[in-house]
This record gives C-alpha cells, structure tokens and sequence, in this order.
C-alpha cells in the first residue's frame, strides 16, 4: 500500500535535511551567531576584515553614524 514508503521517505528526509540543520546551530556556537559569511570570493574576504577591522565583529549591522572619524 501505499504508507509502506513512509519509513523510508522519512529516512531520507532526515538524512537530507540533519547537516542543514546541525550547521546552523554548530554556527551558533562556533560563532556566536547563526549565520556564516561565504569568503570564497577576495572581494567579500575584503569587506569581511574591514568589517572586523571597524567594529570588531562583522556579523553586526551598523550605520555610517557608528564609524569613527578620522
């Protein structure tokens, strides 16, 4: 019938979707947030160090009124 696929389909579902999962909260404690920024790219390796370089984190949001002047 047709609930003979149900184990399996919830295997693979699992199977599918566990490391998602897992990476977002191994982010979280890896890196104090749920987020990962992609550095593949030399560009965003860039603004990720001038982001850390300003406000020592580079995960956090901040407007232009929150820069130092120089």
């Amino acid at each position: 019938m047709w609930y003979e696929i149900l184990p399996s389909a919830f295997i693979i579902t699992a199977a599918l979707g566990l490391p998602g999962w897992g990476l977002y909260h191994i982010h979280n404690l890896y890196l104090g947030n749920h987020y990962r920024r992609s550095l593949d790219d030399r560009w965003d390796r860039m603004l990720y160090q001038r982001d850390t370089r300003l406000v020592n984190d580079a995960y956090t949001v901040l407007g232009l009124e929150n820069l130092p002047d120089k």
